[in-house]
């Protein structure tokens, strides 16, 4: 598995943990953590594409 791969199961677990969040909100300050971790797991994924170019 990639590291890519591997970042990627990553989003795709904090993406369903954010939606068990109550109200799905970025006024929910719990919601926009989640929100805010698959972003920056998206621009090291990125990062890691760019490098391998």
């Amino acid at each position: 598995m990639t590291d890519e791969q591997r970042l990627q199961q990553m989003i795709d677990e904090l993406r369903r943990m954010r939606e068990r969040c109550e109200p799905k909100s970025n006024q929910n300050p719990r919601y926009l953590r989640y929100s805010n971790a698959v972003s920056a797991l998206r621009w090291i994924i990125d990062d890691l594409a760019r490098e391998q170019a």
